[in-house]
């Protein structure tokens, strides 16, 4: 019998929490009673030993300046742990977000006007990321199988992109959100290879990587990147691993000393730096938050499964792209686009984008129609709007209502 309850309801609707708030869920769905699958945390209690540091940390009482005298060896013993990657220390550079990291990075390491390479579809705040910062987005689309319902990356493609003199950057991610992919060795040297040829610099995003499926084994592009001479910064985060992510807490690592002391010399000229509760957290996860992962990872790929299974047997031709890592997924929708645009063209009040201007058709007919929020494929890039993002951590139950509530709303389509 599993040690740690994935099963138990928590209701958050006064906890601050912006999966659970209405206003925010009315942005995506145009309806604000819909129940949450959508922004990427879960519905779980942090690791107990994490809720005791923090618990130990208030009743100390003082809230001062923290530390980070142990943060980076802890890390890398959690790194050796979970990914058999043995990171140097003195290359570890702790920053307050995985987002921080990777926009303070993107400013060092280009031009405004430069061009940024991004995989798509791809997470929303990484175009915000490229636009804000004055830089030009260079979509890189991944190749979609509808037959066997997988992404892969277009490494025939690559290149041609990279090769531009203005394009100094490829923003990766690994494991992808939001299709999910856990890449394999000889995809990840494909693209070390092309980025050492166009003298490219790689920012890895690999947040997901902890919550790598057992089916799945997970490569730090930080390991690929150094037999190839790259400048590299593989950015990690115990905040998705172990649903801490209020507390903004992200690790660089840093492929040689010019990437570390340049990343530093930023920061300390920002006077930016995770806060105390952040640290405590991450420090009390990563020191003593594994045997809760495992059986975490094991209620996922469960939930996985059971999506899979339900929507396969449905008659919908909803369609899930099975993910290889965390606790989101991929529905493709394709099959009743058709029906939807023809619900929304009969009922347009139930569509406003005015009252929902974060979402799309699909996560309007959801919310709407199934009183289920999720993330519009739009939202990943203009070019996704056939799916839908579903986030399944939280419990069975939840899931099983969910999906039983979305193939009616498909079935009462006319």
């Amino acid at each position: 019998m599993d040690t740690f309850d994935f099963d138990t309801p928590i209701s958050r609707s006064q906890s601050l929490s912006v999966k659970w708030n209405r206003e925010a869920i009315a942005s995506i769905c145009n309806n604000a009673e819909a129940t949450p699958h959508w922004v990427a945390d879960m519905d779980f209690p942090a690791p107990p030993a994490v809720l005791e540091a923090i618990h130990a940390q208030a009743e100390h009482g003082v809230l001062g300046y923290p530390a980070f005298g142990t943060i980076a060896s802890t890390f890398a013993s959690w790194s050796e742990q979970r990914h058999n990657w043995l990171v140097d220390s003195s290359m570890v550079v702790p920053v307050p977000g995985m987002l921080a990291s990777i926009a303070t990075l993107v400013e060092l390491y280009s031009q405004p006007g430069d061009g940024i390479v991004v995989p798509m579809p791809a997470y929303k705040p990484f175009v915000d990321i490229v636009r804000r910062l004055g830089r030009t987005l260079v979509e890189w689309p991944m190749q979609y199988y509808p037959d066997s319902a997988r992404f892969t990356l277009a490494i025939d493609s690559l290149e041609t992109l990279l090769s531009r003199p203005d394009t100094p950057i490829l923003l990766f991610c690994s494991p992808h959100n939001p299709t999910g992919r856990v890449f394999g060795e000889q995809e990840l040297h494909a693209v070390a290879e092309i980025a050492a040829r166009c003298a490219t610099m790689v920012i890895s995003d690999e947040i997901h990587a902890d919550l790598s499926f057992p089916t799945s084994h997970h490569i730090p592009f930080d390991t690929v990147a150094r037999q190839y001479g790259i400048a590299c910064a593989t950015c990690m985060a115990p905040s998705k691993t172990f649903n801490i992510a209020g507390e903004h807490f992200s690790l660089v690592v840093c492929s040689d000393q010019n990437v570390r002391s340049r990343l530093q010399h930023r920061l300390r000229a920002l006077h930016i730096a995770p806060d105390l509760l952040a640290t405590v957290t991450a420090l009390a996860a990563y020191g003593h938050g594994y045997e809760w992962l495992v059986h975490l990872n094991r209620h996922l790929v469960s939930q996985a499964r059971l999506i899979g299974e339900l929507l396969e047997h449905s008659g919908t031709g909803l369609r899930f792209i099975a993910p290889e890592a965390s606790f989101i997924g991929l529905i493709d929708c394709t099959g009743i686009q058709a029906r939807v645009e023809a619900d929304a063209a009969g009922n347009p009040e139930l569509y406003r984008v005015a009252t929902s201007p974060e979402g799309g058709l699909l996560s309007r007919f959801f919310g709407q129609r199934a009183g289920i929020a999720m993330n519009d494929g739009s939202w990943f890039g203009e070019h996704y709007a056939n799916f839908v993002r579903f986030n399944y951590g939280t419990t069975r139950t939840a899931v099983e209502q969910a999906i039983k509530a979305m193939v009616a709303a498909v079935n009462r389509l006319s």
